[in-house]
């Protein structure tokens, strides 16, 4: 087995389409965590459950608003605690962008003159207006006489914003019988209810609670599924070189002669599989030299750690070629079988793009590919959740059982038909 391994590594030393996947795609994966990118478009949507500020009534709620909540553009005349905690309740409940405007100096006429002309001009879900006596009326349990809706759209969620708001308003009087008319008071239990409330959790198909990642990290995040996507292209075809040596084997008739000897085919293959291993380890180390090189780089993790996520990932995929390879028994077919897996599966995992607004049956099917669990496993990292190491060993392991179980099976069946 040692001999095997040996030679098999000369040979593919000597191959210089090895060397180019061996040397560049580490390279190239570097290079891709170097660059400083702004990936901001991926932030926390935790930004967008405030209230937005709008220079006065006749700016435009779209240009300011999230396109993808309902949009309600607010007037507001009170400008008072009661009516910020509204809107911001309003806000906070992330179906809503609220957009509001200081309408204190103009008379109800001027305001509804201006939300007949926003119906038309602007493309807000709902107009609100809130009277300047806004603070009275709902203390009295008449909210109705100083909030005038306006519906100018067929956004079916305003209906829920008039739930909301008049359940909201039930709270408010509910609490008022508590505290009497002290407005301050009676915020301030409001806040003191809401914080005893259970946090709300956000669980992904995994069953992992969602992290809150800051701005820095979710860049960060990015750019290790840029590099990922590249480094695995590199395992994946340095893989397939493994298996190319298996074919040549096979068709030269030097497997034969192997079998002659004393080594079984499991022998042969597991050398195979080390030489697999190694491999990988290789690529590793070339992409830990090409990062040394790198100043001031920060990948939010420690290099270690990361570069630990690189060797269990190619260990993964350098597997599933060399397999895939041996099974199909052809250099060609195995290099368009590797590249599709390797095409789809980045996709499909999210490497290039986030999956956060897919549907559940492609969030599902993501969590098929190795790479997802690597980028939840990553996420951890970057919070310094060391449970990420338990949950990248767990992984390697249960794709590496599937993997050579399937494949042991394939090659059982190609040895039974005779193609071994």
């Amino acid at each position: 087995m040692i001999e095997l391994v040996k030679t098999s590594l000369k040979l593919l030393l000597r191959n210089k389409g090895f060397l180019f996947f061996l040397l560049a795609t580490p390279a190239l994966s570097a290079f891709i965590l170097s660059v400083k990118m702004d990936h901001a478009i991926y932030a926390d949507d935790s930004e967008k459950e405030v209230i937005l500020e709008l220079k006065d009534c006749t700016d435009k709620a779209v240009y300011t608003g999230d396109t993808s909540a309902c949009i309600i553009k607010a007037y507001d005349a009170s400008n008072s605690e009661l009516s910020e905690y509204v809107l911001n309740q309003m806000a906070a409940t992330g179906m809503f962008s609220v957009c509001r405007a200081d309408a204190s100096n103009l008379t109800e006429d001027e305001v509804e003159e201006i939300a007949k002309k926003d119906a038309f001009d602007d493309r807000s879900g709902m107009l609100l207006y809130l009277k300047a006596d806004f603070d009275e009326a709902v203390l009295d349990g008449a909210w109705e006489q100083s909030v005038q809706l306006y519906v100018v759209s067929e956004d079916e969620r305003q209906e829920l914003f008039v739930t909301e708001i008049t359940d909201l308003f039930a709270r408010i009087k509910q609490v008022q019988s508590f505290t009497g008319n002290d407005i301050t008071a009676i915020l301030k239990m409001l806040t003191d209810i809401q914080d005893k409330l259970p946090e709300k959790r956000i669980v992904n198909l995994a069953g992992r609670e969602e992290l809150a990642l800051t701005e820095r990290q979710i860049n960060q995040r990015t750019q290790i599924g840029y590099a990922f996507a590249f480094i695995t292209l590199g395992f994946l075809f340095c893989g397939v070189c493994v298996a190319h040596s298996v074919i040549e084997e096979q068709n030269n008739k030097v497997f034969t002669r192997i079998m002659l000897t004393k080594l079984s085919s499991r022998d042969y293959f597991i050398s195979k599989f080390v030489v697999a291993v190694i491999i990988s380890v290789m690529q590793t180390l070339v992409l830990a030299v090409c990062l040394s090189f790198i100043r001031g780089l920060d990948v939010g993790m420690s290099g270690v750690s990361f570069l630990v996520v690189i060797f269990l990932l190619g260990l993964i995929f350098g597997t599933v070629s060399l397999l895939l390879g041996v099974i199909l028994g052809d250099v060609m077919s195995s290099n368009y079988a590797v590249f599709a897996i390797w095409s789809i599966s980045a996709l499909l995992a999210g490497l290039y793009f986030p999956l956060d607004d897919t549907t559940k049956a492609l969030k599902a099917l993501s969590y098929l590919m190795p790479q997802r669990w690597f980028m939840d496993a990553s996420e951890l990292l970057l919070v310094g959740d060391k449970s990420a190491y338990s949950m990248l060993l767990c992984v390697t392991a249960a794709y590496l059982i599937i993997i050579i179980s399937v494949g042991g099976v394939g090659l059982k069946v190609k040895y039974h038909k005779g193609g071994i």
